[in-house]
């Protein structure tokens, strides 16, 4: 049985979120405000040292001087001197120092302003979060509103990092080591426009607002014309505009939408309904109503507003959010600002979307009635739970179509007595595309209909006429291809679950994984054992031709080293193969073969014109290489691809589709020529 979902501690997560935009900027703001006293205290170790090392001071001049230095405040003097100590500050100027001062200062106002600017937009959005619990229309407003906030906080937030982080570390490790690394610094400077640009190419992107539903398909009025009377007739009475359109497919779900829905012959604009037709079959037509009067209720009242404008806005900022952190690292300053505006509204927006769920129950409730709705929320519960069982089945019992599985018989046979399941349907979400709704026990209280687990159960095991025989009975031609999708799915499931040691595993996945290999370049091979061999030769003349014991003791130990080398490159790389299967990858340099279950993960790293391929194990194991003098187990095994004889992005490719069990797509059928 799937595990509940651990509920979401929306307060742990703002904190944490709110933690982790603002500690890049404290550190930095802390930084500046402790460098000057930490550069004074180097300055004046300097000072010290050079009063004491001047041999021509007595010891009354050197001790005055000392104490004079004690009290003076080097910041000071550089950026505001006071009277008298004119000359010490012109010292310090040549020295550099006030320069360097007042680097620091602007780099304690450029933190600061950068500090200020990120909690003046906390508070904003922590404001119009509040705000936003007032009504649906202030949600709408504030959670846009907000969204404006962090978008321009993010980006000015990268923007003064930049130089905030390159001058801080410059100024950090010459404090800490007298030195600083210029490569350190270009990396920060480089990385930081980049990320910079990342981050705005991401954030001002325009994100097409759809839902993919490749698996499905559009029915028209002709298509299912008693399905098309019964919604029309329950938008009638529940006083709202009936869908444009109605596509169903294979998800698990139902909603309504006015995004555009993609779907296997083309795509939906408008109002469109999406119906599930695996739960079509196993619900009746009333039930189906009462969820079809659900979703049809989103677009009657004030919660109309909520579903053409908020819903589709936060499914924007949620891609454009998950863009950003795909971006790696480089987004990861922006990313952590607006994963904290995303998390403030996580309260208000679950209060919001609990009100328009439970308004929309009780539509369903006054198109059909509340025991109906009441009975479709537990049905569609434990349709979705036998389906994930059946589906196991199916995948074991070798049954080709996962939309027959016997969904009654597997909850006769595997749920009815299962205890654990029926106590915690109660706390079950229902899914949804764009929100997650209320635990069905709250559900169902507000329905009125307060059923026990033996009422569940009950319900579960009893049979009705499904809404599928009601409305479809006579034209299963309109969902040909939605059986075939879902016999590819149960194909690709049985696909991944294949044991490589039993007969009929190793002759299935040999059947979609064919063996294959790559020589290694013998000409490669052959230079590398040309320019060892020169080493050697060279070495060699050296033992020969100098009269010296030692000398020649020493080129002889030299020698050996490429000898070696030719020898091992030699062993490794004559007619070497890199082969590829279902079970694993072996090349024969190699002393074994390496197992796809021994990989935690395969990275391809390109380094100028060269792919390698790394292949990251999940425990260390012993040298894979022949002719390895060192015997410490090992975390990676690599293998690049420009010394192979293949075109190096298609191979990559390959050897990932085969550790993911990925069966390449099979070429389209020819199409016929008409003839003109």
């Amino acid at each position: 049985m799937a595990k509940n979902e651990t509920p979401v501690n929306v307060r742990k997560q703002l904190r944490l979120a709110l933690g982790k935009s603002l500690l890049i900027p404290m550190l930095l703001l802390v930084f500046f405000i402790a460098a000057p006293y930490w550069l004074n205290g180097k300055v004046r170790e300097e000072v010290t040292n050079a009063i004491n090392a001047n041999p021509d001071l007595s010891h009354i001049e050197r001790q005055q001087r000392l104490d004079k230095i004690a009290q003076v405040d080097f910041r000071q003097v550089c950026l505001h001197p006071p009277a008298g100590l004119e000359k010490l500050h012109d010292a310090l100027e040549r020295a550099g120092l006030v320069a360097r001062y007042g680097r620091l200062e602007w780099g304690l106002i450029l933190s600061s302003v950068l500090v200020a600017i990120l909690a003046a937009a906390i508070v904003a959005i922590f404001a119009l979060n509040a705000r936003a619990q007032k009504s649906q229309a202030d949600l709408i407003r504030s959670y846009q509103l907000s969204w404006k906030i962090g978008m321009a906080a993010a980006l000015v937030k990268v923007f003064l990092l930049i130089p905030l982080l390159a001058y801080g570390t410059f100024e950090f490790t010459v404090l800490l080591f007298s030195s600083y690394f210029p490569k350190l610094l270009l990396v920060i400077i480089v990385g930081g426009i980049y990320a910079l640009c990342r981050s705005a190419q991401v954030l001002l992107k325009k994100l097409p607002l759809e839902f993919k539903e490749p698996m499905s398909r559009e029915v028209t009025p002709a298509d299912a014309p008693e399905l098309w009377e019964a919604v029309r007739e329950a938008a009638r009475r529940l006083q709202t505009s009936p869908p444009d359109h109605i596509v169903i497919g294979l998800q698990f779900n139902f909603y309504v939408t006015e995004l555009a829905v993609c779907h296997d012959a083309g795509r939906a604009e408008g109002k469109t309904l999406f119906l599930s037709y695996p739960l079509l079959k196993q619900l009746s037509s009333d039930e189906v109503l009462a969820i079809i009067g659900h979703e049809l209720g989103h677009f009657i009242g004030e919660d109309t507003r909520m579903t053409r404008e908020f819903y589709p806005m936060r499914l924007k900022i949620r891609a454009t959010m998950l863009a950003m952190a795909q971006a790696g690292w480089v987004g990861w300053p922006s990313f952590q600002f607006l994963n904290f505006f995303g998390w403030c509204f996580g309260e208000t927006e679950q209060t919001a979307s609990r009100k328009r769920e439970l308004l929309a129950d009780q539509k369903a409730a006054t198109l059909t009635s509340p025991r109906t709705a009441a009975n479709a929320l537990v049905r569609f519960q434990v349709a979705l739970e036998a389906f994930q069982r059946g589906l196991a089945d199916a995948v074991k019992n070798k049954i080709e179509n996962p939309l027959n599985v016997p969904l009654q018989a597997v909850v006769q046979e595997k749920l009815a007595g299962d205890a654990k399941f029926w106590d915690q349907l109660f706390e079950k979400h229902t899914p949804h595309p764009l929100d997650s709704h209320p635990p069905l026990n709250i559900r169902l209280g507000a329905l009125g209909q307060n059923l026990t687990a033996a009422d569940a159960r009950t319900l579960a095991l009893t049979e009705t006429e499904s809404a599928y025989a009601k409305w479809f009975s006579t034209r299963d031609a309109l969902f040909i291809k939605l059986a075939q999708q879902g016999q590819e799915i149960v194909g690709k499931i049985r696909l991944a679950h294949a044991d490589y040691k039993t007969e009929e595993g190793k002759a299935m996945l040999d059947r979609h994984f064919p063996g294959k290999k790559w020589a290694y370049k013998q000409s490669d091979m052959w230079g590398m054992i040309f320019l060892l061999g020169i080493f050697v030769a060279g070495c060699l003349a050296g033992v020969i031709f100098i009269n010296n014991l030692t000398a020649r003791l020493v080129f002889l130990f030299i020698g050996a080293w490429p000898g070696w080398g030719v020898a091992t490159v030699w062993r490794r790389h004559r007619h070497g193969e890199f082969i590829l299967n279902a079970e694993g990858v072996y090349y024969t340099g190699w002393t074994r073969r390496l197992g796809f279950q021994e990989i935690e993960q395969i990275v391809a790293r390109r380094s100028g014109s060269t792919i390698v391929l790394i292949f990251r194990l999940k425990t260390g194991q012993p040298p894979f290489w022949k002719g390895s003098l060192l015997r410490l187990p090992v975390k990676t095994v690599s293998i690049a691809l420009s010394n192979l004889e293949c075109k190096q992005v298609p191979t990559a490719e390959t050897v990932f589709r085969y550790l993911n069990r990925q069966a390449e797509p099979a070429a389209p059928a020819a199409q016929p020529v008409k003839a003109g």
